[in-house]
């Protein structure tokens, strides 16, 4: 895939892309002492408004519906069998020891977002090792800052999301792939990572394309450059060892993960979640591609191999050639593999794209420094710098750090934990309460919707709530209609969520009927405070066990508005005629 044999010619080359030593490689001694100080700060900084953006970040819907699965491993249940999740399983897994010693908490978001920059760090050093190993320390260096500092990037490393341990894992393959000589135990370190990146998303599929398609490039590369030399016959042993390394290391992870579902009973289900399941969307691929070939990114891979060719034939080091080449053909080609493998695109898909494009980046600004320090005496890092501090600029700007997003979302899992016992079931859409199992099986994603439209996938989310006396609700616009049809006829909202009752209105005479399809204990209350009058012919007097069917309520003349509501929200302070900001 990557060779150490292509020979380059005498062609001068730019510092950014001079031979390194093996000695110095690396090593910070060739950054100038204020380069390494701005970039401290940039660190810095950045650093900063993570403090703040932790908690003020928007969340993104799919923060707490992978948090809810790290709940159900947390509590003993079983994904796939018990909890539905369409992703592979392995860092949700990973995830639920520190989850659980975190506790029921309403900013568990952000706990476990600060549990994410460990991975972030990891991405952003591999970042910086590659660079420094196929162009420069300076380069390697500036790339790294560029990615940290890129606002697309920037973002997605403060969210909670496996795709971050995923984009990381990719990063370390290519760290991997291009760190030497290739060999039959370098290749089964790349397998078995890529074993794990396959645990952690079935994404890693145009991963694996992509790694390919670039050894196809520089391959062909060889054969052009190398010409008779490179036809010679290799030993076909050798060939054989590196095969069935690179297999073998990939198998280990995914079996052990598939043969433990399988222990547990679960695999059938496994599989229709994870793969069945996403393969449901109805797309027409020729449509997707010809609608995608507008997009600049598609077209990346045309000036990255091209460049890429142009630096290995002019590179005196041997092997350094064709690992660039292998790296620039793996960034181009990323999202041509994307647009075409991939129906569903969304902005966690990029995140092992950033990091590679912003360090290309980065070895081109490095080397047009060296062109203004030989023209103007300008310091060689003036341009990159000027970018990373652009950066950080459109970071602050696009969301300013004191601005506060989240409150209504932590409202919503503290009014959960409050209202709500465990083993109590609450209907929200993707695992928005995260702490509570769902009545129905499924999670209102964007697959799950669209058959349930289509009448692929059974909706009796009704009958579920029913069967589960589910005391509460999260409205949400991703519930089928039908759903929301029930839930407005049989919940009523208080503090920042929905629970069991009614709004009714009384006659003049202070008469009115009204349905309980959810049998529980409810309160009859008014916008004074506890109703007075009789419930089915007798006095209202607290909470009263009220079966599916019709009641009778009357209530005194002097109350217009009146409501019937689950009473442990009453008992527990909540009203639904008091504004969600004033619940106790």
């Amino acid at each position: 895939m990557i060779s150490s044999r292509i020979e380059s010619g005498n062609a001068q080359v730019p510092e950014s892309s001079s031979r390194v030593s093996p000695i110095n490689r690396g090593k910070f001694v060739d950054l100038l002492p204020v380069e390494i100080a701005l970039g401290v700060a940039v660190l810095l900084a950045l650093l900063g408004l993570r403090w703040f953006y932790v908690t003020t970040q928007p969340w993104d819907s799919d923060e707490p519906q992978h948090l809810h699965v790290v709940w159900a491993w947390s509590t003993g249940l079983l994904p796939y069998k018990d909890v539905f999740d369409n992703h592979a399983p392995l860092f949700q897994a990973m995830s639920a020891p520190l989850f659980r010693l975190f506790g029921e908490r309403a900013d568990i978001v952000a706990a476990m977002r600060w549990a994410m920059q460990p991975v972030a760090v990891l991405l952003i050093g591999a970042t910086y090792w590659i660079g420094a190993r196929l162009f420069s320390v300076r380069a390697g260096f500036w790339g790294a800052l560029l990615a940290a500092s890129f606002p697309g990037l920037y973002a997605k490393l403060g969210e909670y999301r496996p795709d971050l341990f995923w984009a990381a894992l990719w990063l370390v393959i290519l760290a991997v792939l291009i760190g030497g000589k290739i060999a039959p135990g370098r290749l089964f370190v790349a397998g078995l990572l890529f074993g794990v990146a396959f645990s952690v998303s079935m994404k890693t599929t145009f991963l694996l394309f992509d790694a390919l398609a670039a050894g196809i490039v520089v391959w062909f590369f060889r054969v052009w450059n190398e010409g008779a030399e490179f036809s010679k016959p290799r030993a076909m042993p050798n060939v054989v060892a590196c095969l069935s390394a690179t297999i073998a290391g990939a198998l280990i992870v995914p079996i052990l993960v598939i043969a433990f579902f399988a222990f547990q009973g679960a695999l059938p289900q496994m599989y229709n979640c994870v793969i069945a399941h996403n393969l449901t969307y109805s797309w027409n691929p020729w449509h997707l591609i010809i609608a995608r070939i507008t997009d600049l990114r598609f077209w990346l891979f045309v000036p990255a191999i091209a460049g890429g060719v142009w630096l290995a034939k002019r590179d005196k080091e041997p092997g350094r050639a064709a690992r660039r080449l292998y790296f620039l053909a793996a960034t181009g080609l990323y999202c041509p593999l994307l647009f075409v493998f991939w129906p569903l695109i969304s902005k966690q898909d990029y995140l092992p794209f950033y990091p590679i494009l912003m360090l290309t980046i980065g070895f081109v600004l490095v080397g047009l420094g060296n062109w203004i320090r030989a023209r103007f005496a300008l310091p060689v890092f003036i341009l990159s710098f000027v970018v990373v501090c652009w950066q950080v600029v459109s970071i602050v700007r696009d969301h300013p750090p004191l601005k506060q997003t989240n409150q209504s979302n932590v409202q919503i899992i503290a009014d959960t934990l409050r209202l709500t016992q465990p083993g109590e079931t609450v209907l929200d859409a993707k695992g928005q309460v995260i702490f509570r199992a769902r009545p129905y099986y499924y999670a209102f994603e964007q697959l799950t919707r669209e058959q349930a439209e289509h009448g692929k996938i059974k909706d009796d989310v009704p009958v579920r709530l029913i069967a589960n006396r589910t005391p509460e609700v999260v409205q949400s616009h991703w519930l089928t209609p039908e759903t929301g049809r029930f839930v407005n006829q049989n919940y009523v909202s208080v503090g920042s969520v929905m629970v069991l009752g009614k709004k009714v209105a009384p006659d003049s005479g202070g008469n009115v009927q009204f349905e309980i399809s959810i049998p529980e204990k409810y309160r009859v209350v008014t916008s004074e405070g506890e109703a007075s009058g009789t419930l089915d012919g007798s006095p209202i007097d607290g909470a009263r066990d009220l079966s599916a069917g019709m009641h009778d309520l009357v209530v005194n003349s002097s109350h217009k508005r009146a409501a019937v509501v689950w009473a442990r929200a009453i008992e527990k302070g909540y009203s639904p005629f008091t504004p969600a900001s004033q619940q106790k």
